[in-house]
């Protein structure tokens, strides 16, 4: 992998090494999102163009790339994400072409871990010593490194919490299910844009029955949402061939 500072790569040193890949059939990586459940599958570069590149890709990248109208490129022969946006999608042939690659200055979606939204209203009961019981709907949740459980909220924005505050959280992941219960801290509390309320992302850890639980939970969802994935493929292969 060549080294050069993160913004150091021109559009054209870019197309170079996509070039590389195509004359030695080496492939790329793409990476998205599709409500949440990262989607990362290995592309053949097929086609190189002065101002844009084609993929053959895999069915279920065209749904997400179509959906968030955009991918990221993972080149072994690059040290960071390159980001492109799609200028036609062929869903019969899973050929995308990509235009506008740049490395990002930032990515703010988790390409990596899974963040996954209740398919039905879950109630989430937050507590602390100092600061009184609230109750509020669960946004998403993750289990990371270390088996960091992540919980993010939709709170009111005079919710009585600060960083740092220490809360423990109850709910049930299903309604007939047990309650689970996750101690931690207040990691994160952002504005929600058009909305009169915040995020709250509280970090923190479980039992293991608990654990294990939320784990079964997190891989139920996802089994769900790659079923949902399928079923979008075929109906836009159905509809059309391009998008």
């Amino acid at each position: 992998m060549a080294k050069k500072p993160k913004d150091g790569w021109t559009t054209q040193e870019i197309m170079d090494c996509y070039r590389r890949h195509l004359n030695e059939g080496r492939p790329v990586t793409l990476y998205n999102t599709f409500h949440g459940v990262p989607i990362t599958y290995e592309a053949d570069v097929a086609m190189i163009h002065h101002d844009f590149i084609g993929l053959i890709v895999h069915p279920y990248q065209t749904v997400c790339i179509k959906k968030e109208r955009r991918t990221f490129i993972e080149s072994k022969l690059l040290e960071t994400l390159v980001r492109g946006y799609p200028v036609s999608i062929d869903y019969t042939n899973q050929v995308v072409l990509l235009k506008d690659l740049r490395v990002p200055k930032s990515i703010s979606t988790d390409l990596y871990n899974s963040w996954v939204a209740p398919e039905k209203t879950i109630a989430v009961e937050i507590s602390s010593d100092g600061q009184g019981d609230l109750k509020a709907p669960l946004a998403e949740i993750a289990v990371l490194d270390q088996n960091q459980i992540h919980v993010a909220m939709n709170v009111p924005q005079d919710v009585p919490y600060s960083r740092q505050d220490a809360v423990e959280l109850a709910f049930r992941v299903a309604p007939k299910s047990d309650l689970v219960q996750v101690q931690g801290i207040v990691n994160s509390l952002a504005k929600i844009r058009n909305r009169e309320l915040r995020r709250m992302e509280v970090v923190g850890t479980a039992a293991m029955g608990d654990e294990i639980s939320i784990l079964a939970y997190v891989a139920q969802r996802e089994d769900q949402i790659m079923g949902a994935l399928d079923k979008n493929y075929k109906k836009l292969r159905k509809g059309k061939k391009h998008g």
